[in-house]
This record gives structure tokens, sequence and C-alpha cells, in this order.
């Protein structure tokens, strides 16, 4: 018996000191390392979040100031999200750190969407808005789980303003949960069909120089993004949710294969949920087949280049970390 608890108690020794060297070898890494983040939602703030609620009064102020810090504390020096007006509005005027814009369409039934005061913005409204509000970026497009293709004519004024005024725009490019699991009062004609990335070839027809990125890299339409990454090379990816959420081999084959087929020089790194920056960072550090050079490309390189950033603004960035 005692044997057996010495075992189990070395067992747990040698766990805790492998956990303990492996995030002082990633400490390490991250020391010079700045990293853009594509992907995170902004949203109201939630006034049951243990998180963050102590922090201010104003729970919308306490959510942002925890944003800030945890970015700052994992050296997110760029962070692109998206959300309802009022709150993309919010984010943009925070501070530099973040690139923010509209999700598109927002849904009046959905809560995380509050205030979603018009669902569907006109081109001179999403011109005006983009002009003054400080916005550089569009995106999530939530066109999918509003239930209509990217074709529809709804969306047709965010195509052309995006091309016009060169703005990134992140593409919901996965199937999504499925639909049983789906809050059918939240999203009555959510349909994961039309996130399929074969679906933007009539967009891009149209509109070749929009700069697009396929969030969720990696799970049921991979091959499809592939294929649409080929073909257009303005076209990046990132492997978002669907690398917590999905087993590693169902994946990992996929980014893989993104790398033997020439185009792992644009894989970008993103959280998109809510403090799971440091998780994300960790699926990203621990492809083991990645050299470190690759990885500084996942963090930061290929996203300043997606994204056309300046030698000035590239400089900025990683005096950030000193």
């Amino acid at each position: 018996m005692k044997r057996q608890v010495l075992k189990i108690t070395l067992l747990i020794f040698s766990i805790t000191c492998s956990s303990s060297l492996a995030q002082e070898t990633l400490d390490a890494f991250l020391k010079d390392q700045p990293i853009i983040d594509m992907h995170f939602h902004i949203t109201k703030g939630y006034g049951d979040n243990e998180i963050y609620r102590h922090l201010n009064v104003d729970i919308d102020s306490a959510k942002l100031y925890w944003a800030i810090e945890d970015y700052k504390k994992n050296n997110v020096v760029l962070a692109l999200g998206g959300g309802p007006l009022k709150y993309a509005k919010m984010y943009a005027g925070a501070e530099r750190l973040f690139w923010s814009g509209l999700i598109f369409p927002c849904t009046k039934t959905v809560e995380q969407d509050e205030p979603c005061e018009k669902e569907f913005y006109s081109e001179s409204e999403l011109r005006e808005i983009y002009q003054i509000g400080n916005f550089k970026s569009l995106g999530e497009s939530m066109f999918n789980y509003y239930g209509i293709p990217p074709t529809d004519v709804r969306l047709e004024p965010y195509w052309k303003i995006a091309m016009e005024y060169n703005i990134p725009i992140g593409i919901h490019a996965d199937s999504g949960p499925p639909v049983e699991r789906v809050n059918k009062e939240e999203r009555p004609n959510y349909n994961p069909a039309y996130a399929n990335p074969e679906l933007l070839k009539p967009i891009l027809e149209k509109y070749p120089k929009l700069k697009l990125y396929l969030m969720h890299y990696g799970g049921e339409y991979s091959d499809q993004s592939l294929n649409l990454m080929k073909e257009y090379p303005q076209i990046y990816c990132e492997i978002s949710a669907v690398s917590m959420f999905l087993p590693k081999e169902v994946w990992e084959p996929n980014v893989k294969k993104l790398f033997s087929e020439g185009l792992g020089d644009r894989l970008m790194f993103a959280s998109d949920y809510f403090g799971t920056v440091r998780k994300n960072i960790e699926i990203i550090y621990n492809l083991d087949w990645l050299s470190e050079e690759q990885k500084g490309d996942v963090f930061y390189n290929n996203a300043a280049r997606f994204l056309g950033l300046s030698d000035s603004e590239i400089r900025e960035h990683r005096k950030k970390l000193n």
C-alpha cells in the first residue's frame, strides 16, 4: 500500500514538474514575441461574471479593462474584434490595442448582440460609420447564423464598403455547432451550410480585392477553405474554436495539410472566446512539428503582413514588450 501511495505521489510530482517546465519554456518563448489576436467578440459586460465584475461599477468598462490587462499579460499588441455598433465604438475609442468593427448582421433576438439597433446597414450608413467611427475591421460574419447565404442582397453593402476601404473581414467558415444545439428562439433560421467558403466565390468574382480571412479553419470545411486560399492569394485563415472543441486528431491533420500545401504562411493566431487567449497560445505553441520561427509567424508575422502593417507599426508593437 505504501509503495502504491509513493508511486502515485511521484507521478503527481512528475506531472506537476513537467507542467511547470512547459510553462517556463512558453514564458521564455513569449518574452520577445508579440501576438496579434485576429478574432474576439465585442459584447456587453455581464453582471454575473466573476472574472471582471469587481473591477468597475460600470460592468461594460469592467469587462474592457480586464480584456486590456489580459492582452497585455499575454503579449497581445493588436486585437481585431466585432460587435454591435455601441460596443464597437467603445472599444475603438479605448486605445490603439483594438481594431474594432461591426458584426454582420447582428440579430435582435440574440442576447450577445445587444443592443442590436439595426440588423442590416445600408451602403450610405456603413460609409458614414467607417468614415467617422475609427473602425478598422468587419466581422465576424454571422449570416449563416442568421439563416442567409453570403450572396443575400442585404449583405452587398458590406462587401462593397470593405473593398472600398480595404477593411479586413473575418468570415465564419466552419459548419459551427449542430442545429439541435443552437437556441431556436435566438437563431430560428440558423443554417450551417451557409458557412461553406465555396459560397463566397460569387462575392470574390465581383469584389476580387476583398481582404478576407477564414475563421475556424481545421473543421468540416477545411478542403473548401484550402481550395479558396489557393485561388485567392489574399485570403488567410485561423483555427480558433475548432482547435479548442474538436479532438486534436480531427483538426491537426488539416493544419498540417495547410503547411504541406505551401499555405502555412497564411495561418494566423486567434482566440474567439473571451478569456481563452492563454489557452489558444498554448495550442499553437504545443504544435511541436512547427519550428520556433513558424510559431512566431503564426503569432504575429503572418497577420502583420495580411493587415499591411507599416514598419513603424511593427517597431511600435515590438517596443511594447521591452
